[in-house]
């Protein structure tokens, strides 16, 4: 099991954005999921409460705006947790998203356009062993922004 580097400065903006991303849709509610999941299913009522999507939410701390030049990246062992919720709970429900200071932008992975390279933490964090890994790398995929 790696380390885990979450801070509750992170963990409130995971809250804050899923949140946004939910805001306005009657009956869907967020459930944070244990650690070393993905972040969240969400519930509906419609549905009888059963988990009808599932996000993972990224938190950007450098780039302040939803509008700021920023490449979203993430690395392939991420998308590859998500990709499981798609093919083997068969939900076609399965977003990532990006937290800035001003909103979130987000997308259904099985959309994500980029490439892949090797990449990750420009200082390799004391206990890590992940701070260096293949990465997606985004190119051109069409987001959803929404703002506070």
């Amino acid at each position: 099991m790696s380390k885990r580097f979450e801070s509750q400065e992170d963990l409130d903006r995971e809250k804050r954005a899923i949140d946004l991303f939910v805001g306005g849709a009657e009956g869907f509610f967020p459930k944070k999921l244990p650690p070393n999941e993905i972040d969240f299913a969400i519930s509906s009522r419609e549905h009888e409460g059963r988990n009808v999507a599932y996000v993972e939410i990224k938190g950007v701390k450098k780039v302040k705006s939803v509008y700021d030049k920023h490449t979203p990246v993430v690395a392939i062992k991420k998308l590859t947790a998500l990709q499981k919720y798609v093919n083997e709970r068969k939900c076609p429900n399965v977003y990532i998203v990006w937290a800035y200071s001003d909103g979130i932008k987000y997308a259904k992975v099985t959309d994500l356009k980029g490439i892949i390279r090797w990449g990750g933490q420009f200082k390799p964090r004391k206990g890590s062993t992940n701070d260096k890994e293949l990465m997606y790398e985004n190119t051109d995929t069409n987001f959803t922004i929404k703002t506070f």
